[in-house]
């Protein structure tokens, strides 16, 4: 038979799209004056399913120049890109240029960068009424929108204030999705989003996949 702790990590493991989701819908109820997390994240929230990890001969192979998504650690490093330019922007309008841009890497993911905000136009971001969210290996993530007086992009950058002690690094950075109304490019390559609406990983194309984010892909 199954000891007891074997069954009830079982059932843990079962059921934990479900208690993620009771856990999230109660932290939500309590900050009646933000937006639930379902508001937020919607797609991810109600992606659903188990994708398995794809197995190596699913996995790309890189070329000369790039790096497997799967080779990369968890938890995360993130290390600082010197020399590359990357510049963020709401439609013609310069958010962010930088040379001294982080990158985070995490297994399963394409990079996300983080932008010291010494090259962030500060004006144009404006603190969201979106619900804090906390990584447990960052800490917990504090949200902005961009809006530059003729587009408004909701909740489209987050900082850790206080990151944890091994991510301290990106203390005073800020990181941008590109999918929520801004455009961003890498060294003069237009990078593409991650799939889905609550990771913010770049697409270019010195890093191969397949990348978590898709349908079924939450727990990779």
């Amino acid at each position: 038979s199954v000891p007891p702790f074997e069954r009830v990590g079982q059932m843990t493991h079962r059921h934990l799209p479900l208690l993620l989701l009771a856990t999230e819908a109660i932290a939500s109820a309590f900050k009646p004056h933000c937006m639930s997390i379902f508001d937020q994240f919607p797609k991810h929230m109600s992606s659903g399913g188990f994708r398995p990890r794809p197995s190596k001969e699913e996995m790309v192979k890189p070329k000369k120049g790039q790096e497997s998504v799967w080779s990369f650690p968890r938890p995360p490093v993130c290390k600082e890109a010197k020399g590359r330019k990357v510049v963020v922007k709401i439609g013609d309008n310069v958010v962010a240029e930088t040379t001294r841009a982080y990158r985070m890497m995490e297994t399963s993911h394409p990079p996300t960068w983080y932008i010291p905000k010494e090259d962030i136009n500060m004006k144009l971001l404006k603190p969201s009424n979106a619900l804090k969210t906390t990584c447990e290996f960052k800490g917990q993530a504090l949200y902005y929108d961009v809006d530059d007086g003729k587009s408004k992009a909701k909740m489209t950058c987050w900082e850790y204030p206080i990151p944890s002690d091994d991510q301290k690094i990106i203390k005073g950075s800020i990181a941008f999705y590109i999918n929520r109304g801004l455009d961003a490019w890498v060294d003069g390559e237009k990078a593409k989003p991650q799939e889905g609406d609550f990771y913010g990983g770049w697409i270019t194309k010195d890093v191969v996949g397949p990348f978590k984010g898709s349908p079924g892909t939450r727990f990779w």
